[in-house]
Protein backbone atom coordinates (compact mmCIF):
# COMPACT_ATOMS: atom_id res chain seq x y z
CA UNK A 1 0.00 0.00 0.00
CA UNK A 2 1.17 3.44 -0.91
CA UNK A 3 2.21 5.52 2.42
CA UNK A 4 -1.02 8.02 2.20
CA UNK A 5 -3.30 5.91 0.53
CA UNK A 6 -6.35 7.62 0.58
CA UNK A 7 -5.12 10.44 2.53
CA UNK A 8 -7.09 13.76 1.64
CA UNK A 9 -5.06 16.30 1.31
CA UNK A 10 -6.04 20.39 0.20
CA UNK A 11 -2.87 22.44 -1.35
CA UNK A 12 -3.23 25.83 -1.88
CA UNK A 13 -0.66 27.78 -4.59
CA UNK A 14 -0.90 24.58 -6.41
CA UNK A 15 -0.31 26.00 -9.81
CA UNK A 16 3.00 26.44 -9.82
CA UNK A 17 6.20 25.50 -7.46
CA UNK A 18 6.57 23.91 -4.44
CA UNK A 19 2.77 23.60 -4.29
CA UNK A 20 2.54 22.15 -7.46
CA UNK A 21 5.28 19.59 -6.85
CA UNK A 22 3.41 18.95 -3.39
CA UNK A 23 0.47 17.91 -5.08
CA UNK A 24 1.99 15.70 -7.28
CA UNK A 25 4.14 13.77 -5.03
CA UNK A 26 0.86 13.38 -2.57
CA UNK A 27 -1.08 11.95 -5.75
CA UNK A 28 2.07 9.65 -6.60
CA UNK A 29 1.73 8.56 -2.68
CA UNK A 30 -2.03 7.72 -3.03
CA UNK A 31 -3.65 10.78 -1.67
CA UNK A 32 -6.51 12.82 -2.73
CA UNK A 33 -5.77 16.16 -3.48
CA UNK A 34 -7.90 18.98 -3.84
CA UNK A 35 -5.18 22.03 -5.82
CA UNK A 36 -6.38 25.43 -4.96
CA UNK A 37 -4.59 28.63 -6.34
CA UNK A 38 -5.43 32.10 -8.37
CA UNK A 39 -3.65 30.97 -11.62
CA UNK A 40 -6.91 29.48 -13.10
CA UNK A 41 -4.42 28.09 -16.00
CA UNK A 42 -1.64 27.50 -14.36
CA UNK A 43 -3.54 25.30 -11.62
CA UNK A 44 -5.68 23.59 -14.78
CA UNK A 45 -2.44 22.59 -16.23
CA UNK A 46 -1.27 20.80 -12.92
CA UNK A 47 -4.80 19.33 -12.92
CA UNK A 48 -4.32 17.75 -16.52
CA UNK A 49 -1.11 16.05 -16.23
CA UNK A 50 -2.48 14.84 -12.71
CA UNK A 51 -5.08 12.78 -15.21
CA UNK A 52 -7.42 13.90 -13.03
CA UNK A 53 -6.79 12.37 -9.55
CA UNK A 54 -6.99 15.78 -8.33
CA UNK A 55 -9.62 18.26 -7.85
CA UNK A 56 -9.24 22.14 -8.63
CA UNK A 57 -10.46 24.61 -6.97
CA UNK A 58 -9.77 28.82 -8.08
CA UNK A 59 -8.67 30.83 -4.77
CA UNK A 60 -7.33 33.91 -3.71
CA UNK A 61 -5.55 33.29 -0.25
CA UNK A 62 -6.42 36.58 0.56
CA UNK A 63 -9.57 36.82 0.67
CA UNK A 64 -11.21 34.71 3.53
CA UNK A 65 -14.69 34.08 1.26
CA UNK A 66 -12.92 32.48 -1.85
CA UNK A 67 -11.29 30.35 1.35
CA UNK A 68 -14.14 29.40 2.57
CA UNK A 69 -15.72 28.23 -0.40
CA UNK A 70 -13.04 26.21 -2.13
CA UNK A 71 -12.27 24.64 1.56
CA UNK A 72 -16.28 23.55 1.31
CA UNK A 73 -15.88 22.93 -2.50
CA UNK A 74 -13.23 20.57 -1.42
CA UNK A 75 -14.58 18.98 1.34
CA UNK A 76 -17.66 18.12 -0.75
CA UNK A 77 -15.42 16.26 -3.21
CA UNK A 78 -12.87 14.29 -0.82
CA UNK A 79 -15.38 13.67 2.07
CA UNK A 80 -13.14 15.67 4.26
CA UNK A 81 -9.64 16.97 4.54
CA UNK A 82 -6.82 15.51 6.52
CA UNK A 83 -3.64 17.17 5.29
CA UNK A 84 -3.38 20.99 4.25
CA UNK A 85 -0.39 22.32 2.82
CA UNK A 86 -0.71 26.41 2.10
CA UNK A 87 2.31 26.68 0.32
CA UNK A 88 0.91 30.06 -1.89
CA UNK A 89 3.43 32.49 -1.53
CA UNK A 90 4.72 35.95 -2.70
CA UNK A 91 8.00 37.90 -2.35
CA UNK A 92 9.58 41.16 -3.48
CA UNK A 93 13.12 42.00 -2.51
CA UNK A 94 14.10 46.00 -1.67
CA UNK A 95 15.40 48.30 1.28
CA UNK A 96 12.49 49.23 3.82
CA UNK A 97 12.28 52.65 2.66
CA UNK A 98 11.64 51.32 -0.94
CA UNK A 99 9.39 49.28 0.03
CA UNK A 100 5.53 50.58 -1.05
CA UNK A 101 2.86 50.01 1.93
CA UNK A 102 0.76 48.38 -0.66
CA UNK A 103 3.51 46.02 -1.32
CA UNK A 104 4.10 45.40 2.06
CA UNK A 105 0.12 44.71 2.50
CA UNK A 106 0.47 42.54 -0.67
CA UNK A 107 3.14 40.01 1.03
CA UNK A 108 2.02 39.82 4.69
CA UNK A 109 -1.81 39.01 3.27
CA UNK A 110 -0.93 36.26 0.83
CA UNK A 111 1.97 34.68 3.15
CA UNK A 112 0.70 35.18 6.82
CA UNK A 113 -2.80 35.83 6.43
CA UNK A 114 -3.34 33.46 3.50
CA UNK A 115 -1.57 30.72 6.09
CA UNK A 116 -3.76 31.72 9.04
CA UNK A 117 -7.14 31.43 6.99
CA UNK A 118 -6.16 28.34 5.51
CA UNK A 119 -5.80 26.39 8.94
CA UNK A 120 -9.19 28.94 9.98
CA UNK A 121 -11.44 27.32 7.79
CA UNK A 122 -9.44 23.45 7.41
CA UNK A 123 -8.91 23.23 11.41
CA UNK A 124 -12.18 21.91 11.75
CA UNK A 125 -12.10 18.87 8.72
CA UNK A 126 -8.82 18.10 10.16
CA UNK A 127 -9.28 17.63 13.84
CA UNK A 128 -11.87 15.29 12.79
CA UNK A 129 -9.23 13.36 10.97
CA UNK A 130 -6.74 13.66 12.93
CA UNK A 131 -5.05 14.67 10.34
CA UNK A 132 -1.63 16.91 9.89
CA UNK A 133 -0.98 20.75 9.01
CA UNK A 134 2.02 22.33 6.78
CA UNK A 135 3.18 25.18 7.10
CA UNK A 136 5.77 26.90 4.38
CA UNK A 137 7.72 28.73 6.17
CA UNK A 138 11.76 30.59 5.01
CA UNK A 139 14.95 30.47 6.17
CA UNK A 140 14.53 34.20 5.87
CA UNK A 141 11.98 33.42 9.22
CA UNK A 142 15.06 32.69 10.99
CA UNK A 143 18.00 34.07 9.22
CA UNK A 144 16.56 37.95 8.00
CA UNK A 145 18.48 39.35 4.68
CA UNK A 146 19.24 43.10 3.87
CA UNK A 147 16.13 44.05 1.53
CA UNK A 148 13.52 41.60 2.75
CA UNK A 149 11.43 43.43 5.59
CA UNK A 150 8.02 42.03 4.12
CA UNK A 151 9.08 38.72 3.14
CA UNK A 152 10.75 38.32 6.13
CA UNK A 153 8.34 39.43 8.45
CA UNK A 154 5.95 37.51 6.88
CA UNK A 155 7.21 34.17 7.12
CA UNK A 156 8.74 34.79 10.83
CA UNK A 157 5.17 35.53 11.33
CA UNK A 158 3.75 31.80 9.32
CA UNK A 159 6.70 30.30 11.78
CA UNK A 160 4.85 32.02 14.91
CA UNK A 161 1.45 31.09 13.86
CA UNK A 162 1.88 27.16 13.13
CA UNK A 163 3.82 27.09 16.53
CA UNK A 164 0.45 28.52 18.19
CA UNK A 165 -1.59 25.95 16.32
CA UNK A 166 0.25 23.10 17.19
CA UNK A 167 -0.06 24.01 20.99
CA UNK A 168 -3.62 24.28 20.33
CA UNK A 169 -4.53 21.06 18.68
CA UNK A 170 -1.55 18.59 19.62
CA UNK A 171 -3.56 17.10 22.06
CA UNK A 172 -6.39 16.05 19.62
CA UNK A 173 -3.83 14.19 17.66
CA UNK A 174 -3.54 16.98 14.95
CA UNK A 175 0.07 17.03 14.24
CA UNK A 176 1.56 20.64 12.91
CA UNK A 177 4.91 20.81 11.07
CA UNK A 178 6.75 23.88 9.65
CA UNK A 179 8.91 23.25 6.37
CA UNK A 180 11.80 25.80 6.79
CA UNK A 181 13.28 25.94 3.07
CA UNK A 182 16.46 27.67 1.71
CA UNK A 183 16.20 29.05 -1.69
CA UNK A 184 14.32 27.00 -3.90
CA UNK A 185 14.14 27.36 -7.70
CA UNK A 186 10.46 28.65 -8.51
CA UNK A 187 8.36 31.20 -10.23
CA UNK A 188 8.70 33.33 -6.96
CA UNK A 189 12.46 34.67 -8.26
CA UNK A 190 10.96 35.84 -11.29
CA UNK A 191 8.87 38.49 -9.75
CA UNK A 192 10.81 39.39 -6.57
CA UNK A 193 13.52 41.25 -7.70
CA UNK A 194 16.18 43.08 -5.93
CA UNK A 195 18.68 39.90 -6.33
CA UNK A 196 20.85 37.93 -8.37
CA UNK A 197 21.38 34.42 -6.93
CA UNK A 198 22.35 31.61 -9.14
CA UNK A 199 19.09 29.61 -9.12
CA UNK A 200 21.08 26.48 -10.68
CA UNK A 201 22.21 26.10 -6.60
CA UNK A 202 19.03 26.73 -5.31
CA UNK A 203 16.96 23.84 -4.26
CA UNK A 204 13.93 22.24 -6.36
CA UNK A 205 10.44 22.35 -5.45
CA UNK A 206 10.64 18.23 -5.17
CA UNK A 207 13.07 18.67 -2.50
CA UNK A 208 10.52 20.70 -0.56
CA UNK A 209 8.02 18.12 -1.59
CA UNK A 210 9.78 15.13 -0.25
CA UNK A 211 10.42 16.83 3.07
CA UNK A 212 6.57 16.64 3.45
CA UNK A 213 5.88 13.32 3.13
CA UNK A 214 8.34 12.41 5.19
CA UNK A 215 6.50 13.97 7.68
CA UNK A 216 3.02 13.32 6.73
CA UNK A 217 3.93 9.57 6.33
CA UNK A 218 5.53 9.02 9.96
CA UNK A 219 3.17 6.89 12.51
CA UNK A 220 0.79 8.79 14.86
CA UNK A 221 2.91 8.82 17.81
CA UNK A 222 5.32 10.98 16.21
CA UNK A 223 5.24 14.82 15.53
CA UNK A 224 7.70 16.44 13.47
CA UNK A 225 7.36 19.92 14.34
CA UNK A 226 9.74 21.98 12.09
CA UNK A 227 12.34 20.72 9.42
CA UNK A 228 15.01 22.81 7.66
CA UNK A 229 16.03 21.74 4.02
CA UNK A 230 18.75 23.91 2.83
CA UNK A 231 20.61 23.23 -0.63
CA UNK A 232 23.95 21.82 -0.41
CA UNK A 233 26.25 24.75 -0.52
CA UNK A 234 23.62 26.55 2.62
CA UNK A 235 22.42 29.84 2.21
CA UNK A 236 22.85 31.20 -0.76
Amino acid sequence: MRPLQQRRAFVTGASSGIGAATARALVEAGARVALAARNGEGLADVARRLDGRATSHACDVRDEYQVARAVRDAVEAMGGIALVVPAAGLGRFAAVEDTPPDEWREILDTNLTGTFLVFRETLPHVRRARGHLFAIASIAATRPFAQSAAYSASKAGVRALAAVVAEEVRREGVRVTTIIPGAVDTPFWDRAGGTELDRSRMLRPDDVARAILRAAAEPETTSIDEIVVMPAEGVL
